[in-house]
């Protein structure tokens, strides 16, 4: 029996990962509809602009607090409400188009507080899934959720491109509201654990938000996994903003956007890997290890990919790079759970996905525009591969052990 079978028979994470699905296809459906809602009214790319900023302002601006809250409150009632806040938000644009009252700073305003209550029940999230996994099989369940959200990435967007082609857009965001709907369900009917650190985290927000900080100043190899996971995120950064000019000239493909999307499936392929080679190899070595050598799978993958010149190459090692990085990811994040005590794991992780996709991604798309209008979009990312192995050899370097 296939282990994530084992693992689904447990009651409460069965429904927990069903809601999680149903989240996912509702956040695949958000990320792919309301774009083209707001194109149709306007013809605009800013308007499409500022939705795009919607999406990624609000973890920036709002992960310190939601980490507190999370910390600070039962952390499945923090999610459920976070999903019904999200049902109720994406389904008032259908309604509204239902009336003809539709308008794209509805859409934007909408999208923008689904993604706040996505930064609340992400955070939410970091502390549920130790407190649901059995006694030493935290790394299977995290590959469990991090496998089942690369194959909702890899196929919702597709599927809701179909859905968009049979139904107007207005009912393709009424299906993502209702599995939002679907999803809130799913975590009520679940049983999940109630927080038990609660009365361990200091009052208020600002308070909180100040210890989970100092904790994490004290503890550095707690901050190392930080540190890996904005290196090889940064490195994703690069390979998303130079993926198309590094395909059409070192590749010689036309710029059609075909051999971009293989491109980007066989970095999800290479991460799909990760999420089964990752907890094997955890039960054998320890976590750090494994984070360690995925910076290096990670890097060999980046420089690989800056040397090739034929896209059947390109796809070999684009995936060995996307599993060197889910690796990292997934092990970093099993060991930031086992090295951070319970009432302060919704603070440190959304710190640790605030450096990683608020700094590092972003970062790292930046300067690989700026290396690749110099150099080439083939020296960014041979750029990225070094950078990575240079913080891998950093942390080999500083203090050694198990957090």
């Amino acid at each position: 029996m296939p282990g994530w079978v084992r693992l689904l028979r447990d009651r409460s994470l069965r429904w927990y990962w069903l809601g999680r699905v149903l989240s996912l296809v509702a956040a695949s459906v958000v990320l792919v509809a309301t774009p083209v809602a707001v194109y149709q009214q306007t013809a605009s790319a800013l308007w499409v602009s500022a939705l795009v900023a919607a999406h990624g302002l609000p973890y920036l601006v709002l992960g310190p607090v939601a980490g507190a809250v999370a910390d600070r409150n039962d952390r499945s009632a923090v999610l459920r409400a976070c999903e019904l806040i999200t049902a109720l938000a994406v389904g008032t644009l259908p309604a509204a188009a239902a009336f003809d009252v539709l308008t794209p700073v509805h859409v934007v305003v909408a999208v923008a507080v689904a993604r706040s209550a996505f930064v609340f029940a992400d955070a939410a999230n970091f502390g549920l899934v130790p407190a649901l996994a059995p006694p030493g099989r935290l790394a299977e369940v995290t590959a469990l959720m991090f496998a089942t959200s690369s194959v909702v990435e890899m196929a919702g967007p597709g599927l809701v491109g179909v859905l968009s082609v049979l139904l107007p857009t207005s009912a393709t965001i009424a299906v993502g509201a209702s599995a939002s709907a679907l999803a809130y369900l799913c975590f009520r009917l679940g049983g999940l654990p109630r927080a038990t650190g609660v009365s361990q985290v200091p009052p208020g927000v600002r308070r909180a938000v100040l210890d989970g900080a100092r904790w994490l100043v004290s503890h550095p190899r707690v901050r190392s996994t930080i540190l890996l996971g904005v290196a090889v995120t940064a490195g994703q950064g690069v390979f998303v903003s130079q993926v198309v000019p590094w395909s059409v000239r070192r590749l010689g493909v036309p710029a059609d956007g075909g051999t971009t999307g293989l491109l980007f499936a066989a970095w999800a392929v290479g991460g799909l890997v990760a999420t089964f080679v990752v907890p094997a190899a955890t039960r054998r070595t320890t976590e750090r290890s494994v984070a360690f050598a995925g910076t290096w799978v990670a890097a060999v993958g980046a420089v690989g990919c800056a040397l090739a010149t034929t896209v059947s190459v390109a796809l070999a090692l684009t995936a060995l790079w996307g599993s060197g990085y889910l690796a990292v990811v997934l092990a970093t994040v099993v060991w930031r759970q086992l090295s951070t005590p319970d009432r302060l794991r919704s603070r440190v992780n959304t710190a640790a996905r605030m450096a990683a996709f608020g700094v590092g991604y972003p970062v790292g798309g930046l300067l690989g525009g700026w290396v690749a209008t110099f150099a080439g979009p083939h020296v960014a990312l041979a750029g990225a591969g070094v950078v990575i192995a240079g913080v891998a050899v950093l942390g080999l370097r500083g203090r050694r052990g198990r957090a």
